[in-house]
């Protein structure tokens, strides 16, 4: 028995040994494990910045096809690490903004004209970041983005109050609850997306173009209509207070109610739909807004000075 309990203390002990040796070679791995890793990530960081570093020198390059390699370099490291993405947002928004200044008198351009390749690029990058909270709101205000063709993407939020606009192909592009105040969106396109709850105070829409478009909710109190054109377009609670539809053509399978409608003065030849036109209310504010251009044609006409013949 006394051997028996002998033999029952020698093995305990060996196993308290034993346990005790594999935690302090667990507690090792798991340290050197660490070590590892925080080695890894500072190795991964470094090589983070090396990128940025050579992205950063090609977007300040003379040549073209360069900035568009620092453009895209700069996209690869904002998917790859989170904690440099919105230094990277800041970078390309701000790359924009002296790219695409506004120059005093800003020369014409028609049908033809393209955004220049880099600013293209960049604000196509930003479109298409990945969706991160916190994310503060990108600034690309009184900037000449006239001739962007883009395909898809999320300007979001943006704030791009007082930019231009004109001339652009929009294909499935997502604008909700941006700042679009006082931007000129003459002769541009819009094919699909959004522009829900965004704000289009004294935009410019002349002969401006938009096809299936949502703008729900959309706040356009004092926008320019001059000869647009809408077509499956959702208007549904929009703010047309003080808006000016000038020749506009409203297709059959617009979505908009009569209220919102009234809200905004209708002149020149519009094309409104039957079902609006059958409401007094529409039928009233027509007249209303035909008599006071009338009316204020023959107060201009009263102040011309007379002719000698």
């Amino acid at each position: 028995m006394l051997v028996a309990i002998g033999a029952g203390a020698v093995a305990a002990a060996g196993l308290i040994y034993t346990h005790r040796s594999h935690k302090q070679t667990e507690r090792m791995f798991l340290h050197t494990r660490e070590k590892d890793r925080e080695q890894a990530e500072l190795t991964r960081e470094g090589q983070v910045t090396d990128r940025y570093i050579d992205a950063i020198k090609l977007l300040g390059s003379e040549k073209m096809t360069e900035r568009l390699g620092g453009i895209y370099s700069l996209e690869r490291i904002m998917k790859d690490s989170e904690r440099d993405h919105s230094t990277i947002v800041e970078v390309l928004a701000s790359f924009i903004r002296q790219r695409a200044s506004i120059s005093e008198g800003l020369k014409e351009i028609d049908a033809t004209y393209r955004a220049p390749e880099d600013v293209h690029a960049a604000i196509t990058v930003l479109s298409r970041r990945p969706l991160r909270d916190g994310e503060d709101a990108i600034l690309l205000s009184d900037t000449d983005l006239r001739g962007l063709h883009m395909l898809g993407g999320r300007l979001d939020g943006m704030t791009l109050g007082g930019a231009f606009l004109d001339h652009g192909r929009f294909w499935d592009v997502s604008i909700e609850k941006a700042n679009l105040t006082m931007v000129s969106l003459r002769n541009a396109n819009f094919y699909g997306g959004s522009m829900t709850g965004s704000m289009l105070h004294l935009a410019r829409l002349d002969d401006a173009h938009l096809t299936g478009v949502k703008m729900v909710g959309a706040n356009m109190e004092s926008a320019r209509f001059i000869r647009t054109m809408l077509q499956g377009v959702d208007m549904t609670g929009v703010h047309l207070s003080g808006a000016i539809m000038d020749g506009v053509a409203l297709a059959d399978d617009v979505i908009l109610a009569s209220d919102d409608l009234i809200e905004a003065t209708i002149k020149g030849d519009c094309h409104i739909p039957v079902r609006l036109m059958q409401d007094p209310k529409v039928v009233g504010r027509i007249t209303e807004c035909l008599e006071k251009e009338k009316e204020r044609s023959n107060n201009v006409d009263r102040t011309l000075p007379a002719s000698d013949g």
